[in-house]
């Protein structure tokens, strides 16, 4: 009797099991929801480069190569097939673009020898080289806990060649104006003739 009520443990074990593998590779959503879209690395440093651009361009963020860059016409397809397969697999960090027409002005990607969390530590051939014949200037920032907006801009003007609009100084409080309309003068403004009179008078 206790091997029967083994072997039916045994059985319902094994179908359970079988029944939860056959689940799993039947699923065709097998995902579930990350808890933020940024690490805080990337947040910090996205936070301080909107910052930094002040407006001047609209920041695209975890932008695929391959929709950076195009083929030249006289490309081979071989070629095209292999490069194509390479910046499809290609994330970059941060993409600067102008906010009137979406130009393409920059790339940014974050540098972090510390730790592989995400962040591209070596350089990567391909990607420079790409960018560099596509004409695209291709920055790489080591990641910093005391970068100022200063740092940044100075590291985007050294690659782009245009000194960034500085940000408006945060201020706490209220600031007093200035006038809005002309200020009279403290003493009055006198005519010739009663100057000479006043200077008759003193005299007198």
């Amino acid at each position: 009797m206790e091997l029967v009520l083994l072997l039916l443990v045994v059985l319902v074990v094994a179908a359970a099991l079988l029944a939860s593998r056959f689940m799993q590779h039947g699923n065709p959503f097998p995902v579930s929801r990350k808890a933020t879209l940024f690490t805080q690395v990337e947040r910090n440093f996205m936070l301080l480069l909107e910052q930094a651009v002040n407006g001047e361009y609209k920041i695209m963020n975890r932008v695929k190569m391959l929709d950076l860059l195009d083929f030249k016409q006289n490309t081979d397809s071989k070629s095209r097939r292999a490069a194509m397969l390479k910046m499809n697999a290609k994330y970059l960090d941060f993409v600067l673009c102008d906010p009137k027409d979406m130009t393409i002005v920059a790339v940014i990607d974050l540098v972090n020898n510390n730790s592989k969390d995400g962040h591209k530590a070596a350089p990567d051939w391909f990607v420079s080289g790409a960018l560099e014949a596509a004409g695209l200037p291709y920055i790489r920032m080591k990641v910093r806990t005391d970068y100022s907006l200063a740092d940044i801009q100075a590291g985007l003007a050294a690659k782009i060649g245009k000194n960034l609009p500085k940000p408006d100084p945060l201020l706490k409080g209220h600031v007093k104006k200035g006038p809005t309309r002309p200020v009279r003068p403290l003493t009055p403004v006198l005519s010739p003739n009663q100057i000479k009179a006043q200077s008759t008078a003193l005299i007198h």
